[in-house]
């Protein structure tokens, strides 16, 4: 477990500003329709914890909506280029490098809302995905909402169709393809130590936890993720039109494996 922290850790120190700009100009849908489907149940006021949360892309979101948002990150590069991009945007928020795994700093029932964005694509065996979803459990608020995110097993296929097709003929690849075919998920070393997942198994994982109610589950890109280099193409107006029209398929169970990635909205029970 430290060897895999310390890795994903050296990861994301390398280059905050590549996932900075991965939801600010590659996947902007991504942003946009996770922040639509998230408003639905965040509150004005509402106090947020954003475990996992990067360089600060939903936090600053929020805090510019005037919410109290704390950030935690296993990256203190992560943690320092939030705070300039917080100083950028003109909004304050907390920002502290942590660990998903371990919230003792957070007392019982803190937040109106916990994100957990991030610490379920890296943690490789599911007590750890269990431990990090009861600790963000135990530092919300009875009645409060706990956004989960998985990247998701197929969304490798989609991947290699849209962005290296010679992909399904390299030997190294074809494990991922074979899993992803059989309806499977898989815990290996990709870009750093990854966990992708089907829309089974993260449901599984998230109705596994006593005191949590699933609200919805949503693919985060929707129907859009094939078509990302299509789209990057298109004037803002048309864009803005697909990512609007995406989301009314955004909770169809047949549409969900069109995305990358997927999240499970979940309610702690009162």
């Amino acid at each position: 477990m430290r060897e895999e922290t310390d890795a994903i850790r050296k990861h994301y120190n390398a280059d905050p500003q590549k996932e900075w700009d991965r939801l600010k100009t590659k996947h902007p849908y991504e942003k946009y329709i996770t922040v639509k489907m998230m408003d639905r149940y965040i509150k004005p006021n509402d106090t947020i914890l954003d475990i996992g949360g990067g360089p600060g892309h939903y936090s600053i979101h929020y805090a510019k909506e005037g919410h109290a948002v704390t950030l935690v990150d296993l990256s203190d590069e992560n943690i320092r280029f939030a705070k300039k991009k917080a100083r950028q945007y003109g909004v304050k928020f907390t920002a502290q490098q942590g660990n998903a795994l371990d919230l003792s700093r957070f007392p019982d029932d803190s937040f109106d809302a916990v994100f957990l964005m991030g610490p379920l694509y890296h943690l490789m065996n599911e007590e750890s995905r269990i431990r990090a979803v009861m600790e963000a459990k135990r530092v919300l608020k009875p009645g409060g909402y706990l956004f989960s995110s998985f990247i998701l097993m197929f969304g490798g296929v989609i991947y290699g169709l849209r962005e290296i097709q010679e992909m399904i003929l390299w030997p190294g690849e074809q494990v991922l393809f074979d899993v992803a075919a059989k309806n499977e998920s898989l815990s290996f070393e990709a870009f750093t130590y990854s966990h992708m997942t089907t829309v089974r198994d993260a449901k599984a994982l998230l109705t596994s936890i006593p005191g949590l109610r699933t609200e919805t589950v949503f693919g985060q890109e929707s129907i859009l993720a094939p078509y990302k280099n299509t789209l990057s193409r298109s004037p803002k107006k048309v864009r803005t039109a697909w990512y609007d029209y995406a989301i009314r398929f955004c909770e169809q169970e047949e549409y969900l494996t069109h995305s990358e990635h997927l999240m499970i909205v979940s309610k702690k029970d009162l």
